[in-house]
């Protein structure tokens, strides 16, 4: 995307949209490892793909109603403040995609809501500036139908509002996981974690709980900031010979490293997507992954769910899935089902009910 453009090239027959992707700027100190910014980038190339120009808006930029169809905003919250008070001026129709990532039970959440509404302009939450944003769109994108389903029953939005636009995965290039255990020195069969794993979300410390004293081997790698966290899981990490910490790896080692493990585990507190277990199951391993939020939508019955609250849990789930030969049957459904040509072909859809 050249210039923060995505060149259009529209098929034939296909209805040519200019669609403006916007993001809050914060997601820029983000890193590598921030999830939000990834599904932006990757739905802007697969619409580019179907012959749509995305354009990446840059906020120094000035722009007027004819320069987009759509506008389409990731994330949602104080970042956007404003946002739907000005969008009339500048903003032909408007898309949300809110990307919760709580696992603040419904009621909970909509009292929050409610209270950020009492006083407009006094109180501020994140759920109550998340409903005002999404009533004021024209359409919700969520990614599963538990966002969903928080969106409708916590933040009051009109149910006729929302659309379900799954997210994906590219096809993994060949893979080298015998090339990528020599490398990194790593055994034949380990259990894999991928993620910003000093997030407390991700739940790593209770993995290097659950895994540790099996004597499995067990290899986290990810992006990692310096405090506590780190702190913890470092000391976790050296309290058991089997775990290793790779520290952060190119997407090609990735890739290899999904190949050659034998479990990919993702115990977080909550999750939209697991993007990091869905690239690990287009590449054949195996998933265990919490229960709580959208991962059920993506993998069905051909993942090992489990409680993120519950260690013994976890260590059940991976020493099964250790013992069971791998099969291909997830792998072939991701493939087939949840690339970011398939998410974008479903966006397209929902704009296209939009502009008419």
């Amino acid at each position: 995307m050249a210039g923060g453009r995505a060149p259009a090239s529209p098929r034939p027959g296909g209805v040519f949209m200019k669609i403006g992707f916007l993001l809050q700027a914060v997601a820029a100190a983000g890193g590598l490892g921030n999830g939000v910014r990834l599904q932006g980038l990757s739905q802007a190339r697969a619409l580019s793909r179907l012959g749509h120009e995305v354009t990446l808006i840059n906020p120094w930029d000035l722009r007027t109603a004819d320069d987009f169809d759509i506008v389409h905003f990731f994330g949602g919250g104080f970042g956007y403040f404003g946002l739907e008070s000005s969008s009339q001026k500048w903003i032909k129709k408007l898309v949300f995609s809110p990307i919760i990532d709580s696992n603040q039970s419904f009621p909970s959440y909509r009292f929050a809501a409610k209270l950020g509404a009492l006083w407009p302009g006094r109180i501020f939450t994140i759920p109550g500036e998340l409903g005002r944003q999404a009533r004021a769109s024209d359409l919700v994108v969520c990614r599963s139908a538990h966002e969903k389903e928080r969106m409708i029953q916590s933040l009051g939005v009109d149910p006729h509002k929302c659309e379900i636009v799954r997210n994906g995965v590219d096809p993994p290039p060949p893979c080298d996981p015998d090339g990528v255990r020599r490398r990194l020195q790593l055994p034949e069969r380990f259990v894999l974690h991928v993620s910003a794993y000093t997030q407390s979300r991700k739940n790593v410390a209770r993995l290097i709980q659950a895994v540790g004293p099996t004597g499995l081997p067990l290899v986290i790698a990810g992006t990692a900031v310096p405090g506590p966290d780190l702190d913890q899981i470092q000391e976790l990490a050296r309290a058991h010979a089997n775990v290793t910490l790779l520290g952060w790896q190119d997407q090609k080692t990735l890739y290899d490293l999904y190949a050659a493990c034998t479990v990919f585990c993702l115990p977080s507190v909550h999750e939209g997507t697991g993007l990091a277990a869905l690239e690990a199951a287009a590449c054949g391993a195996e998933i265990v992954i919490t229960k709580n939020g959208g991962p059920p939508d993506y993998f069905g019955d051909m993942a090992t769910y489990v409680d993120p609250s519950d260690t013994s849990g976890i260590r059940r789930a991976v020493l099964e899935l250790w013992e069971r030969p791998k099969g291909d049957r997830l792998q072939r459904h991701v493939l087939q089902n949840l690339t970011w040509d398939r998410s974008a072909e479903k966006l397209v859809e929902c704009y296209q009910r939009l502009t008419g």
